[in-house]
């Protein structure tokens, strides 16, 4: 789902006002208006969509070609050779000879559980551009002059690229974070391998995909290699791929591999220490020489991937453990990002917070808010499982709370927290006597409990005590009971 956010006046952002349905249509608005043309099919070549600068090509309205099938209306068409045989077709140029063009086709096949389901086609026609190129007869100088100029309009473009960096779906408002996000920009310019490290669920995978979306490979893939939740019996194949008649129970047309898919574009290895120590030195040997040998292929395939690792271990302990690659470590950990644990930058608790509650108040259709209270309570507790943590407590409480503002007397804030959420350490700012600190500890805790529960008995309860002691303490300190 798209994270629609708008920068506001602070570090940390907000969601727009768009819902799921004009959040689609926004979407289709864009691909309807995108000058190539753009087809999408299913595995029986059935026409699941197409914009109108497809179906310009062929004179025929859109209306016209949804839900029929490609194989009949082109049958000569590239996109039923990849729906055969489930290799991606990168920068095809061809002649259609029924339209007198030329086009430059990139179409890849969409996977499902390893099995090709569909395929996603654009098509760019560059008539024009080889006609204008016969016609100009351009010098060696005038390419130089345009060599130089497009340098130019590169650095301004980039420039402007990190002027306006895109980090919709990254809420932040501390400064811990901020140092991450500026050096996320740096990074947009060069090619550097980073290591990015944190514990679970803080947030890993989000920047690896800032970095990706902000460099010059951003319209290139994003594949994610998850490699603890991959079995090391087939790790390897799924990585390098493998040729037709590999092995038994291996695919009958050969099998891309997730290495060879990210080539143009970025490859993240998520949990890197879980690799295996066989799967670790093969990991290297790539990112040395820029091949891949694929299972049971006789010839090396060179790929242009850009290598992103992540990890919650530390790897520095498991290379002394003689458990990861100390040489891999050092190829891998060229610029290193930290990304520091939620209980370390509460700043960015409350517009997460808030970030989630309106994310699933549009989800589910409700409206729903927190007191300020709950606030204080979510800002105060230390998150163990981070961002992720964060998320899914929000949607649970969004789901199961009965009234629309949400209390810490809640029984979904109870049921999770427990009395551990009303605790806190207490900060000393200034010498008092013990007295009178007891005196004004005591005052606080009563008055703050009495606010946030319907009854002094739940009050009671909560502060440990018997409610005659709330009673008599409220007496002692002024505290009005007439309306608890």
């Amino acid at each position: 789902m798209f994270e629609d956010v708008k920068l506001n006046s602070g570090q940390y952002f907000e969601l727009s006002p768009i819902d799921d349905k004009n959040r689609i249509n926004w979407l289709f608005n864009i691909l309807d208006s995108i000058h190539d043309g753009i087809l999408v099919v299913d595995i029986n070549s059935t026409i699941l969509y197409a914009n109108p600068s497809y179906t310009r090509n062929l004179g025929v309205p859109v209306k016209k070609v949804l839900g029929k099938k490609l194989s009949e209306i082109e049958p000569e068409s590239l996109v039923l050779q990849v729906l055969k045989t489930g290799e991606p077709i990168v920068d095809k140029q061809q002649h259609i000879y029924s339209l007198a063009k030329e086009i430059v086709a990139n179409i890849t096949p969409l996977l499902e559980e390893n099995n090709v389901v569909g395929a996603v086609a654009i098509f760019r026609d560059i008539s024009e551009v080889l006609e204008l190129q016969e016609k100009l007869k351009v010098t060696q100088s005038e390419m130089e002059k345009a060599k130089n100029l497009s340098s130019k309009y590169y650095s301004e473009l980039t420039e402007l690229k990190n002027r306006f960096f895109d980090i919709s779906d990254f809420v932040f408002k501390s400064s811990k974070i901020k140092q991450v996000v500026e050096l996320v920009k740096r990074l947009s310019e060069v090619e550097s391998t980073v290591l990015i490290t944190g514990e679970t669920g803080s947030g890993k995978e989000v920047i690896a995909k800032l970095i990706h979306r902000s460099s010059r490979r951003a319209d290139g893939p994003f594949v994610v290699v998850n490699c603890g939740a991959i079995p090391e019996n087939l790790l390897e194949s799924e990585l390098f791929g493998y040729e037709k008649g590999a092995f038994t129970g291996a695919n009958k047309e050969g099998k891309v591999g997730l290495i060879e898919v990210a080539s143009e574009g970025t490859l993240l290895l998520d949990e890197v220490g879980e690799l295996p120590l066989s799967s670790q030195v093969k990991i290297l040997r790539v990112m040395q020489e820029n091949k891949i040998m694929r299972v049971g292929g006789l010839k090396p395939k060179i790929v242009n991937v850009r290598f992103l690792a992540a990890t919650n271990k530390n790897l520095k302990e498991m290379i002394k453990d003689k458990l990861f690659r100390e040489d891999l470590f050092y190829r891998l950990n060229v610029v290193p990002i930290h990304i520091p644990p939620l209980r370390e930058r509460r700043e960015d608790i409350l517009p997460l917070a808030t970030f989630f509650l309106q994310k699933y108040n549009s989800q589910y259709n409700l409206n729903k808010s927190f007191a300020q209270e709950t606030l204080y309570s979510l800002e105060n507790h230390s998150w163990p499982g981070n961002v992720r943590e964060l998320d899914n407590f929000i949607e649970r409480l969004i789901v199961c709370s009965k009234e629309d503002i949400i209390a810490p007397d809640d029984e979904t804030m109870i049921d999770y927290f427990g009395n551990a959420l009303f605790g806190s350490r207490v900060i000393v700012t200034d010498i008092i006597k013990l007295e009178e600190a007891r005196n004004l500890l005591e005052e606080q805790l009563i008055t703050r409990a009495l606010g946030l529960f319907s009854s002094s008995r739940k009050a009671a309860n909560v502060l440990g005590v018997d409610h005659s002691t709330i009673v008599r303490k409220a007496k002692k300190y002024n505290i009005n009971l007439k309306n608890i």
